[in-house]
């Protein structure tokens, strides 16, 4: 897709040039967050010619050549900070008033990075995940669309995961809301227009910014157009779990589970068996599991395949916010979910028909074993899951994605053709 500038002397037809600045521009997508900023990388590149901007850990240099990052034209890397110049640069961000989230992401250091890639390049727009960046814009000219991309309410989310840790993180708590609040705040009224993962989170955003906001737009999570079911019509076996559990709430939610739930679970289905597969299984974590005769499956490349031999799909979360996509995903493998009211949160889901939901241990237990035991239930939420998935395609957002950036580059004077 092209743009045209015009003024009184001249006309220029050019590529629309977006910068997509993210937490992480890993070879690898082993997250959510990872998951849905690639994917809305691959939308953006649609329609336009993206480059991509964000941190990776030393060692991991990204080629471009991985499947996920193939579409960007440009890859800009930033090392992560490590040791004790990342603690000081951390709590200097912290002292200056921003919030533990945020500062954990160096605004200063990652500003001036954006800062020099701006000096390098030209962009029409400037597309940013995730709240942390935002912060980093604060040199960046008013005269750039900035699209604010909200992969959380990330001001509810801080406050869940604070009141659930130690005393510290509990005395933080109210501190780290305040802030996380007003970044959020001053986020949506620096963005000429924002995306939020679900109606809920986009209301929450609009209540924080009392309405004085650009548009905020629904941009939902979604499964990639590959997700599909077995082609074998045999129900799947056993209970199974994905994630990335190096994120505190998905790995308290699989203790939880293993802990509370799974003792219940075999009273009643003594030879049912879970499998946990994704990433950021840190050894102790492994050997707990694997103490309890959970399979265990580490830094798997494919989630896939896994949707595809199971019964289920168990979502144990206590803690969370936006919207699960391994749900999303399991619909559209054609994988029954049973899930905390927490874990399905945001989604279009109705409890019974779409998804099993239960909260405490007993219901969650009670709920896996009805699966388990019937089939009826099972192709009935085999079957709604998969309808609910046809429309949560990441293929499926290029073209409300183009219409968000096609308003906002005619009211910055940038013109589709």
């Amino acid at each position: 897709m092209e743009t045209v500038r015009r003024n009184k002397a001249s006309t220029e037809i050019r590529t629309i040039r977006i910068l997509q600045l993210m937490k992480w521009l890993s070879p690898a997508e082993d997250t959510g967050g990872k998951i849905r900023s690639f994917r809305i990388g691959k939308a953006l590149s649609s329609f336009a010619l993206v480059d991509a901007a964000g941190f990776i850990f030393p060692g991991e240099e990204p080629d471009g050549k991985e499947d996920h990052l193939s579409h960007y034209h440009r890859l800009y890397t930033l090392p992560m900070l490590r040791g004790a110049r990342s603690v000081r640069q951390a709590l200097t961000s912290f002292a200056g008033g921003l919030s533990l989230r945020t500062s954990r992401f160096f605004p200063g250091a990652f500003g001036s990075f954006v800062d020099r890639i701006l000096r390098e390049t030209a962009y029409d727009a400037i597309h940013v995940e995730e709240l942390p960046l935002m912060a980093s814009l604060k040199s960046v000219s008013f005269d750039i669309p900035v699209i604010f991309s909200s992969h959380n309410v990330e001001s509810e989310l801080s406050f869940r995961l604070f009141r659930r840790r130690n005393s510290l993180f509990k005395l933080l708590a109210d501190i780290e809301y305040g802030r996380t609040a007003q970044e959020e705040r001053n986020a949506v009224g620096r963005a000429h227009a924002c995306l939020a993962v679900s109606e809920r989170d986009r209301h929450a955003l609009l209540r924080l910014s009392h309405g004085n906001v650009s548009p905020v737009h629904v941009l939902p999570n979604c499964a990639h157009d590959r997700f599909r079911p077995s082609p074998s019509e045999t129900p799947g076996k056993g209970l199974l779990t994905v994630g990335a559990f190096g994120w505190y709430p998905n790995r308290d939610g699989l203790l939880w589970f293993t802990e509370k739930v799974l003792p219940l679970i075999k009273k009643q289905n003594p030879s049912a068996t879970v499998r946990v597969a994704g990433s950021g299984i840190e050894l102790p974590l492994r050997k707990k599991l694997e103490q309890q005769g959970i399979d265990v499956h580490p830094d798997v490349p494919d989630v896939l395949p896994f949707l595809q031999e199971a019964r289920l799909l168990f979502v144990p979360l206590r803690i969370g916010g936006g919207t699960r996509i391994k749900i999303v995903e399991a619909w559209a493998a054609g994988l029954p979910v049973v899930s905390t009211s927490l874990g399905a949160e945001g989604l279009p889901y109705r409890s019974g028909i779409d998804v099993l939901v239960a909260d405490d241990a007993a219901s969650f237990a009670a709920e896996i074993h009805r699966l388990l035991e019937d089939d009826g239930l099972y192709r009935k939420l085999r079957s709604e899951g998969l309808k609910k998935s046809q429309d949560l395609r990441w293929s499926g957002m290029d073209a409300l994605l183009a219409e968000i950036y096609r308003n906002v580059l005619k009211n910055g004077k940038v013109m589709y053709l």
